[in-house]
């Protein structure tokens, strides 16, 4: 019989998530956490049928330096995290967590209206809320005359 028909779905998942996990640790910008730019940002986007949803882990960073800038069809995220300051610190033993700058742009699938956008940040998490600019389907052209 097949060792894996035993294995029941959910360990299937976990394999999957683990085997996730492993690639992005193995990443480039993982391999370089030492920079002070450009740290990466974990981020979801999720469309509804009348807006784009922008989900974003930014634990250890203050809310009121993020930047959220909406252009027509993308919205560019930036701030930084900062490395926090332990007195007496003699050895570091390990370093897992990336601090310094960063700056995400997000193309979105579609046009939105950056006026009627929103934005919150709680636990750590940024939610940004995107409404779908609304285009007509068909626009009447008036013919002139010579």
């Amino acid at each position: 019989m097949d060792p894996f028909k035993k294995l029941p779905i959910n360990t299937f998942d976990e394999i999957e998530r683990e085997f996730g996990r492993m690639l992005r640790n193995m990443s480039m910008h993982r391999m370089l956490q030492f920079r002070a730019e450009n740290i990466f940002i974990a981020t979801d986007v999720y469309e509804t049928v009348n807006e784009f949803i922008v989900y974003m882990e930014v634990p250890g960073v203050d809310p009121d330096e993020l930047s959220v800038v909406v252009n027509h069809s993308s919205v560019t995220v930036s701030g930084e995290r900062l490395r926090p300051n332990f007195e007496h610190t003699i050895c570091i033993h390990q370093l897992e967590m990336e601090y310094g700058k960063f700056k995400r742009t997000i193309a979105l699938a579609g046009p939105v209206d950056g006026e009627a956008s929103s934005s919150t940040c709680k636990n750590g998490y940024l939610l940004i809320r995107l409404p779908k600019k609304k285009i007509p389907n068909s626009i009447k052209v008036t013919i002139k005359g010579d």
